[in-house]
């Protein structure tokens, strides 16, 4: 039985009612249990306990060193993709209230942990795919919930995530294959990383990745993580963004979607443009911004 329903988009602390209906299978969405938490000093409980998947892990090391906090308008994770001086995050994350994009005091704490960090960095917006309204979003900005940001300078040793060219089938087939770290607030209050190591892409809704990754406030941006294939290291295949709630014919929060991601295919083309771009030594026209 296919049922239509509205989409209500859970983005960063706000919910928001994207404007389109989607069609559903009632029996599609993956079923989510009751949160979960945490050993707060992240060992492992006694088993036939109800833990949180997510572990605590060490943010200096690969590839987890490639991950930071970041700050803009609110507190997100955010990850070096492709070129050291670029990071990837949520366009939410630099999108104040009133819709404009913030131009200062963007930073970005690589390898934060516990008051410790790899470096501390200025990031300026290079591009994000559109601006996201913190009170109706269109389809056309909840699958474009994506920015660009370059820090001010390169991190020493630091090595880039890849960009996945894995389908969206392909990535579906990957049951528990996929990991995302993020700095979320209900772990150690965001003091700390912590990874999901076992996720799934379940589906693919309006260009975003719909997955079943862990995820709290803080964990906006976080790049969904699989191993490459044509290699040892890890390539992104989606920033997590926020969560997806059917609504029944009434306009009622019905039922939980999943966690959404917006593909790495959606900012991929700009990132390649940009790191050439730096590779050449030019400055980014920074102004010239897709909003």
């Amino acid at each position: 039985m296919m049922q239509a329903t509205q989409i209500f988009i859970a983005v960063g602390s706000w919910a928001i009612l994207a404007t389109a209906t989607l069609v559903i299978a009632t029996t599609g969405p993956p079923s989510v249990g009751d949160p979960q938490s945490i050993p707060a000093n992240g060992e492992e409980a006694p088993q036939g306990t109800n833990v949180d998947p997510r572990r605590i892990v060490d943010a200096r090391l690969p590839p987890y060193a490639a991950v930071g906090r970041f700050k803009g308008t609110m507190g997100c994770t955010a990850a070096i993709v492709l070129h050291p001086r670029i990071i990837v995050t949520a366009a939410h994350c630099v999108t104040h209230r009133d819709g404009s994009v913030k131009q200062s005091n963007l930073s970005f704490r690589l390898g934060y942990q516990a008051e410790t960090a790899l470096g501390d960095f200025q990031a300026t917006v290079a591009t994000i795919g559109s601006i996201q309204s913190f009170r109706r979003q269109s389809v056309h900005d909840a699958s474009r919930d994506w920015a660009i940001l370059v820090l001010d300078r390169a991190p020493a040793g630091v090595h880039p995530f890849l960009l996945s060219s894995y389908s969206v089938a392909s990535l579906k087939s990957l049951e528990q294959q996929i990991l995302m770290p993020s700095y979320s607030n209900d772990i150690g209050d965001a003091e700390v990383l912590s990874v999901d190591p076992a996720c799934t892409v379940r589906d693919l809704v309006w260009h975003a990745l719909i997955h079943d990754c862990k995820a709290r406030y803080g964990s906006s941006g976080a790049p969904l993580l699989v191993r490459d294939r044509d290699g040892p290291w890890y390539a992104v295949v989606g920033i997590h963004t926020g969560s997806m709630f059917a609504s029944d014919e009434d306009g009622h929060v019905a039922k939980f979607i999943g966690n959404r991601a917006i593909a790495a295919s959606m900012f991929a083309e700009a990132v390649v443009a940009l790191s050439r771009r730096l590779d050449a030594d030019a400055v980014p026209d920074v102004g010239s911004a897709a909003y």
